[in-house]
């Protein structure tokens, strides 16, 4: 660890501006101009379909009436123009300075899944994901928009089942940013792109009871929707290509560089119960700069979406635990309304984003980009109901009846990438890149009390500033491959190698000394703000770490029918050492229409940052009281390195390390018919895992001796009466398979496309909890690190299937969608009591739009979302958990549990106005 400023950071991003300076002025010089129409098998133009210059990242998309303009250097090029549902093309073109060549590619419909590909893969040879080793999902942005959703994480659950993320309730900060899986792993495991460079994680560490428990992921609804060109989901473990994250895979958002004009979309939508309103407004505004190819794509986003509540009435006491009391003392304080006295559902969020890129020719061979994007999030979410009776935490005086404590967030994204890529010598490619990124969490905290100011009565605060939470990642990249295909006799064999710096920091900053101060220690009153009380002085961090790497990277169509890749990739950690991830893949064409592919290669995450130095004081509720009521506890988490972990006998935290095998094949049986199945197995050795709760106490309520001893041992841990912490604890199996079924028809004067697609997947424990044995009752200590609660978490809590039907009919101005998934069976499980394990059966929901082109400048969308308002299964055991309030499980969600939703949207492509069509 060491203290930083941001010192580093500005002298990177000044070397960086000289030096773009300099090129520029140097290296500028004149092109030409490619331009032209795409238009479908029936003659209608074809909006959306992607334009590139094969072997370049130069690109663009067609506008509402097919058209594209892009701007290349002279000489021949090759255009390779691309869509969901047909067929690639390619064209090559002459190229002459300051003139426009016109172009008009006809497209016919075929598999979906024939779309180019650029992540997995540095090669400049354009592939299908038909034609790679490994699998690879290409979601276009018109996929997205037909979702339904408005925040992109939403958008992905629908479209990709190996994908998963459902909103959380009652989870402090999770509220606010939705955890993401991939292939039923951890949310810290998949490593996530923007326009092929690391995206930083977020500042939350997900430490309360959800998906993704102990984990860091990256927060994807900080880009703006109406930037995303197309979202790539490489399906495999690729840590000897991108580096520490990616075990389960990797996503690449791609934005935006067209220039054709101005976008605006609007969305309206509400639950069918009648809350939960949904508000969204998009643009995105292309410009193009100059006569040299250059551009400027802006885009800005803003969301409003309203709470919903789902939960049940409070059958509970209120003023006494004597339920003949209680009922008199509601009669003497004027009743009590039991009914949704608590919010369980969405949390209010409210999100302004912009994001702009930048490309600007800097010569023949040299091109410069850049994307630059800022968002803002304000969020509001409730914790549980202080009744009364809880005179530990309540002040009387100040809430005669009690409260419902509200957590509200503030969140802060900014980014930008910089890069010049270009030609040197024969064929040589070479890209230096410098990345910066941070996020920042605010906790605030309303309508609460720090119930050890009970003397103030009346007059104690009520709203506290809880602390912030900060984390920021600075990345340095230099590339550099050739494709050495033509000198050795082969189609391809491209060659490319890099290096990469980066730092991470990571900031924790303490609340007002009331959000988290016990001011009365002896009184038997809490300290703190209910819900959330607040970062102390010693849970403050300022620390960075470094990290080096460097990597090799080989691709090679050995023959016409065999391709091959092998790539490794070194790292170095100043805190863990040294890592070397490698991996082989290959595709082998057995037939004219049918590929076997596969791949093998070990993989590597590092501890994040916030998972090594995060520590806090917190109010949980756990499932600890009788018959497995919920009782507020104040519980400690402790960092790694902390005296409290080490008397637990807790190791250093070191990375987790996978295996990571697949093996599958592609098929093209008939015409316009595509097939994809791939399974896997991902083996995680020393996975990084949040303890159970060590509390102070036994189920039978006497006291844990081991745990007091270790608590009492630090004077200013008088509140706590739980711990839990971090360590390699686990070793993990997870199999799977993934399947995908495309296939699209002209029919009648339309085109019906339609998509099957499935995953299918177990994780399991493999390994018993590790634990040091210098401790007595070791058996006890080894359960509650790993209890029965979070391997059920691990093993159960998301679906272990997940199979969806898409069936899209376009026709003139028409297009008409319907999806159904199916989310298979999922489950909780009790930290010890068996009779309170819930399991929720399968669900199938269906989504339903229709489309129609108004006019040349806008389209019309109305539609639904789960249409037939389905809900997962209830809570059975209300009767042993005394707490009907929660009437679907928070723990463990398939889809949520907010029921159907309706919207309209409307699309508007307004250069077609400029133009005066």
């Amino acid at each position: 660890m060491r203290n930083t400023s941001n010192a580093y950071f500005l002298r990177a991003f000044s070397f960086l501006l000289t030096f773009i300076f300099v090129t520029l002025t140097v290296l500028a010089q004149t092109t030409g101009t490619i331009s032209g129409t795409v238009k479908d098998a029936t003659g209608n133009p074809l909006a959306g379909a992607s334009v590139m210059i094969e072997g370049t990242q130069l690109g663009t998309t067609t506008d509402a009436n097919g058209f594209f303009s892009i701007k290349s250097q002279s000489g021949s090029v090759t255009i390779v123009v691309s869509y969901v549902g047909v067929q690639t093309q390619k064209q090559t073109v002459t190229v002459v300075d300051n003139q426009t060549v016109s172009q008009q590619f006809d497209m016919l419909y075929a598999a979906e899944l024939n779309r180019v590909i650029v992540v997995g893969s540095r090669s400049t040879t354009v592939r299908s994901s038909t034609q790679t080793p490994v699998p690879v999902d290409i979601i276009s942005s018109k996929e997205l928009a037909i979702t339904g959703q408005v925040e992109p994480t939403q958008m992905i659950n629908v479209v990709a089942p190996s994908f998963n993320s459902s909103r959380q309730t009652i989870a402090d900060g999770t509220d606010h940013i939705d955890p993401a899986t991939l292939r039923g792993l951890g949310p810290d495991q998949v490593l996530v792109l923007v326009n092929g460079r690391r995206r930083y994680s977020t500042a939350l560490l997900n430490v309360n009871g959800t998906i993704g428990r102990g984990s860091v992921g990256t927060d994807l609804n900080s880009i703006p929707v109406s930037s995303i060109e197309r979202i790539e989901v490489l399906r495999d473990g690729a840590s000897s290509q991108y580096g520490s994250d990616a075990i389960a895979g990797v996503i690449n958002v791609v934005t935006k560089k067209s220039t054709n004009g101005i976008t605006l979309s609007t969305h309206l939508g509400q639950q069918f119960e009648g809350d939960g309103m949904v508000k969204q407004w998009g643009l995105n505004k292309g410009i193009s700069l100059g006569k040299n190819g250059g551009y400027l794509n802006i885009s800005a986003d803003m969301r409003q979406r309203e709470a919903t509540n789902r939960s049940g009435d409070y059958t509970g006491t209120v003023f006494s635990s004597n339920a003949a009391l209680d009922e008199v003392l509601i009669g003497e304080n004027g009743g009590f309304n039991r009914k949704n006295n608590m919010h369980i559902g969405n949390s209010d969020v409210s999100n302004r984003g912009v994001l702009a890129s930048l490309g600007l020719p800097m010569g023949k061979n040299v091109n410069f980009s850049l994307t630059a994007g800022r968002n803002h999030r304000v969020g509001k979410a409730a914790g549980f109901y202080r009744y009364p009776k809880q005179t530990a935490q309540v002040i009387a005086e100040l809430y005669p009846k009690g409260f419902l404590p509200e957590i509200h967030s503030e969140v802060k994204d900014q980014y930008a990438i910089a890069a010049i890529e270009g030609k040197i010598g024969n064929g040589w490619n070479w890209d230096l890149s410098q990345t910066a990124g941070g996020n920042s969490f605010r906790f605030d905290v309303k309508n609460s009390n720090n119930a050890s100011q009970y003397a103030l009565k009346e007059m104690a605060p009520t709203e506290f500033y809880a602390g912030k939470l900060g984390f920021s990642q600075m990345t340095s990249n230099f590339n550099l491959s050739k494709d050495f295909g033509k000198e050795m006799g082969l189609k391809s064999f491209n060659v490319a190698a890099g290096a990469e710096y980066r730092i991470d920091k990571y900031t924790i900053t303490a609340g007002q000394e009331a959000s988290y101060y016990n001011y009365a220690p002896t009184s038997g009153r809490v300290g703190g703000a209910q819900v959330f009380p607040g970062f102390q002085p010693s849970n403050e961090v300022d620390a960075s770490s470094d990290v080096v790497s460097g990597y090799l990277d080989i691709e090679s169509d050995v023959t016409s029918s065999f391709l091959v890749s092998a790539a490794g990739r070194y790292e170095y950690y100043a805190e863990y050492g040294s890592n070397f991830a490698g991996k082989l893949a290959a595709r082998l064409q057995i037939a004219k229409k049918v590929a076997l592919r596969g791949s093998v290669s070990n993989g590597f995450r590092a501890p994040s940052m916030q998972q090594r130095y995060f520590s806090a004081i917190s109010t949980v509720f756990i499932a600890a009281g009788p018959g497995g009521t919920l009782i507020p506890v104040q519980q400690g988490t402790f960092r790694n390195n902390s005296a409290v972990a080490a008397a637990f006998g807790v190791p250093a935290l070191s990375p987790e390390k996978s295996m990571n095998y697949s093996i599958g094949f592609t098929a093209k049986p008939v015409k316009n018919m595509t097939i994809t199945v791939d399974g896997y197995v991902i083996d995680i050795k020393d996975r990084i895992v949040l303890s159970g709760s060590f509390l102070r106490y036994n189920s039978n309520g006497t006291p844990n001796s081991v745990i007091d001893a270790i608590l009492d041992a630090d004077p200013s841990l008088n509140d706590v009466a739980s711990a839990v912490f971090f360590s390699n604890a686990i070793d993990t199996k997870t199999k799977g398979i993934d399947v995908v079924v495309a296939y699209s028809v002209n029919m009648g004067k339309g085109i019906l496309a339609t998509t099957l697609a499935g995953n299918f997947n177990k994780s399991t424990l493999e390994s018993t909890p590790k634990v040091a044995a210098n401790l007595p009752n070791n058996l006890t200590i080894q359960n509650t690190l790993f209890d029965r609660q979070e391997k059920g978490r691990l093993e159960e809590a998301q679906p272990r299937d997940k199979v969806s039907l898409n069936v899209k009919y376009s026709i003139s101005k028409w297009v008409v969608n319907v999806r159904s998934t199916r989310y298979g069976k999922i489950g909780t499980r009790h930290p010890s009591n068996i009779l309170l394990d819930e399991f929720f059966d399968p669900k199938v929901i269906t989504d339903a739009s229709i489309s129609c082109k108004v006019s040349k400048c806008a389209t019309v969308t109305f539609g639904g979302n789960n249409i037939g308002d389905v809900y997962p299964d209830r809570i059975k055991n209300f009767a042993n958990t005394s707490d009907s309030r929660f009437v679907y499980s928070r723990n463990a969600t398939q889809f949520g549990f907010n029921g159907g939703y309706g919207y309209v949207s409307l699309v508007m492509d307004l250069h077609h106005l400029k133009k005066g069509k």
